[in-house]
């Protein structure tokens, strides 16, 4: 069995596992290659969503006590292993799957189709940095842009 599905069914679904599943829609992933959570290998092509620092927001109440603001992001990383090299062809295309994948990102969010949250529904999932190779190998690349998932939080 591989490493990405071993003992899924067993576990509760957490956010960073649903928006992988969100991201298995996008039609420009190959469903051959794997999708990591928080790893990629050295081998292209396969993607990944990091979890990303976030800042949780507060308020504070008329008794003056924090409380969590009822609109939070959530911050994340897509990325995945791709070929790279002095090939220009190669390297453009790498970069036109990213630009495929963020117009995806795009759509979803004017559709309103978002994955479900633990903590309350999505209202909003956008790309907040552009995409860029992040790591850069002699004969491969980790290629990734960054998306901001805001939804509001029900257990105030």
């Amino acid at each position: 069995m591989s490493q990405e599905n071993n003992n899924t069914e067993d576990l509760t679904i957490n956010n960073i596992e649903e928006l992988r599943r969100w991201f298995r829609a996008c039609p420009t992933l190959s469903s051959t290659n794997r999708f990591r959570i928080n790893y990629l290998s050295e081998s292209p092509t396969e993607y990944a969503i990091y979890a990303s620092p976030s800042t949780i927001r507060y308020r504070e109440n008329v008794l003056g006590e924090r409380r969590p603001d009822t609109n939070q992001t959530i911050n994340y990383i897509f990325a995945s292993k791709e070929s790279y090299g002095a090939d220009v062809q190669q390297n453009l295309a790498a970069m036109g799957f990213y630009d495929e994948v963020t117009a995806w990102i795009i759509a979803q969010n004017s559709a309103q189709n978002f994955p479900q949250m633990n903590e309350g529904p999505v209202t909003s999932i956008v790309p907040t940095l552009t995409a860029y190779p992040a790591e850069v190998g002699s004969d491969n690349a980790k290629y990734q842009i960054q998306i901001a998932v805001t939804y509001k939080y029900l257990n105030v």
